[in-house]
């Protein structure tokens, strides 16, 4: 591992365990307003400052039912309070395709197509690594020491990722052993991710 990336992911770890600390160590007060001035001051002293590294989630997927657009919303919405948020919906092939090699191979050269040469691009896979919350604030503080122009997390199709984006991906992370559905995976890390800038900020969301 080249020293610089060395140097960044040590400086990346020690920022999320000092901004997830914070908010335990600051004092309780009977008062509100003081709880609010005394975890403010205190948080703004030990969270790190992250250049907040632009977010972009590719899902194949026809489209999702209401509520679960809705709490998508919802979390989209919080996240961009800290960064920018892109979403790219790449619709899949029909399941009647007649090879599902192919048809996946289809959806992949519509992915690559909305990645940038510069990106940094995570998958969601069940065959990738598995991320605690500190550990994904830890990936996007990476991301941005690096200085990656953006982070782009790639939700595949019924039939997982084409051969042609997992060559293409920097990193294959999973969010649960358990295969999801793509509407509950895309809520789920959208949700993930705005607990981790919450981390990253030493804000008092994550416990």
């Amino acid at each position: 591992m080249p020293l610089r990336i060395a140097q960044c992911s040590v400086r990346a770890a020690a920022a999320c365990r000092t901004a997830a600390a914070a908010w335990r160590q600051v004092p309780s007060c009977k008062s509100p307003q003081r709880r609010c001035v005394a975890a403010s001051a205190q948080q703004q002293s030990l969270a790190r400052s992250v250049r907040p590294i632009p977010i972009s989630v590719i899902t194949v997927a026809k489209g999702n039912s209401k509520p679960a657009e809705a709490m998508a919303a919802e979390w989209a919405d919080k996240l961009r309070r800290y960064t920018s948020l892109n979403e790219v919906n790449v619709k899949p092939n029909p399941k009647n395709a007649r090879e599902t090699a192919v048809a996946v191979a289809h959806e992949g050269e519509r992915v690559l197509k909305a990645l940038q040469p510069a990106d940094r691009v995570v998958l969601l896979d069940e065959r990738g690594r598995e991320l605690s919350s500190e550990e994904m604030a830890q990936l996007l503080a990476q991301a941005s020491d690096q200085s990656w122009p953006s982070i782009v997390f790639c939700i595949g199709g019924p039939f997982g990722h084409a051969p042609a984006v997992r060559e293409r991906a920097n990193d294959t992370v999973r969010l649960s052993k358990m295969v999801m559905n793509h509407q509950v995976a895309h809520v789920v890390l959208l949700e993930q991710l705005y607990r981790a800038w919450t981390i990253l900020r030493g804000e008092p969301y994550h416990h």
